[in-house]
């Protein structure tokens, strides 16, 4: 059974209310440079450990993602160890540049946030799986359903919480992350991979560099 946004969204809080509660977070996706013209570009790359976005390096990818950095709309090169590739930004847009399994570049529109209220949650599939869901046990609700290979989907969330989230591929449960902390005002994205039955998925807190 399918549910709107606003059922999912409701469903977890009223789910989540006695789960365990973090302390609020002022850091994330609501304190990005004040430039209305800037663009913000990430690179996720797994198993990299520096990035260049637009001439700036990132030594603290985690996951082999890396923080967005700010930068003028145009086109915006990216390198990641041997890769490289760019952009095309606009005024106000999020961008994930990624790399699937077979090397070729996917570059990923991500929405923005819109309520300091909430977390957004990225999730992106990068597996041979061709679509997969992601559940929420506690509430028994699919927060975000049909992420397509090489693709990525996001759903804001109440915070702040903790939840256990499984990555569901013809309704079997083939990943699992354990206690995603969704922070007030910020982000986090889920990254699933893998193939032939061997999948992982990992949770990284979006951040923020701010280039000069």
């Amino acid at each position: 059974m399918k549910l709107s946004a606003l059922r999912i969204s409701t469903l977890l809080a009223a789910t989540l209310l006695t789960a365990p509660i973090a302390l609020a977070q002022d850091d994330g996706l609501y304190d990005a440079p004040v430039d209305p013209n800037s663009a913000f570009v990430r690179v996720l790359a797994p198993g990299a450990s520096l990035a260049v976005v637009n001439g700036t390096s990132l030594d603290s990818l985690n996951q082999g993602l890396s923080p967005y950095v700010n930068v003028q709309p145009g086109d915006i090169a990216v390198t990641a160890g041997e890769a490289a590739g760019s952009v095309t930004a606009t005024p106000g847009a999020y961008y994930t540049y990624a790399w699937n399994a077979q090397g070729e570049p996917v570059v990923l529109e991500d929405q923005a946030a819109s309520d300091p209220s909430k977390a957004i949650v990225y999730f992106y599939n990068f597996s041979d799986k061709p679509t997969v869901d992601l559940f929420v046990p506690s509430a028994k609700v699919n927060a975000i359903e049909a992420i397509e290979a090489n693709s990525g989907k996001s759903v804001a969330l109440k915070a702040p919480l903790k939840l256990d989230v499984e990555i569901l591929a013809e309704g079997e449960t083939v990943a699992s992350v354990a206690e995603v902390d969704l922070k007030r005002r910020g982000g986090v994205s889920i990254v699933f991979s893998g193939s032939d039955g061997n999948y992982t998925a990992a949770a990284v807190q979006n951040a923020f560099f701010r280039a000069e």
